[in-house]
């Protein structure tokens, strides 16, 4: 009787997994895309925080390497010193941070002007056109990441389904 048993709550367990896994997955995806949401606000929040520190421009890119920009943010950005010019970072400038991005988790970069990088002056400021990140789970927009011409950045979560 105690095999039946078992065999009975196994299979209870395996129903109940089955119905929920779709669930769970979807509830890491959004775990995952909060996460690299977070960790991009923090990047551009000390991309802003070193320029008025070091008094100098500090850009940020997207790079899937850690030296050079690209277009994909999904794939990762670095945060470097960019002494007096704007452009992509060259040998001289010192990478500050490199975070990489996730393949689950797509990046979209949206502005007037399509900035490929962002720029910080020593003020704090960054001239040009508003950057709006868009942080997608899936297919579903997940959040935003808005940076204003005065440096400041704001997060903005989603909690309607839309697509990306």
């Amino acid at each position: 009787m105690h095999l039946v048993e078992l065999l009975a709550v196994v299979a209870v367990l395996a129903v109940l997994l089955a119905a929920g896994w779709p669930s769970l997955q979807s509830l890491l995806l959004r775990q995952r895309a909060d996460a690299l949401q977070l960790s991009l606000h923090a990047g551009l929040s000390s991309a802003r925080s070193e320029a008025l520190k070091r008094r100098e421009l500090i850009g940020v890119c997207a790079s899937d390497d850690g030296l050079h920009c690209t277009s994909d943010w999904s794939t990762g950005w670095i945060v470097y010193r960019s002494g007096t010019r704007r452009g992509p970072p060259s040998s001289s400038d010192v990478v500050l941070t490199h975070q990489r991005g996730r393949s689950d988790v797509l990046i979209l970069a949206q502005a007037s002007s399509g900035r490929p990088q962002l720029f910080f002056q020593a003020d704090g400021r960054s001239p040009g056109a508003n950057l709006t990140l868009r942080i997608c789970a899936g297919s579903q927009l997940h959040g935003k990441l808005v940076v204003n011409n005065g440096g400041r950045t704001r997060s903005e979560r989603v909690d309607r389904d839309m697509p990306c």
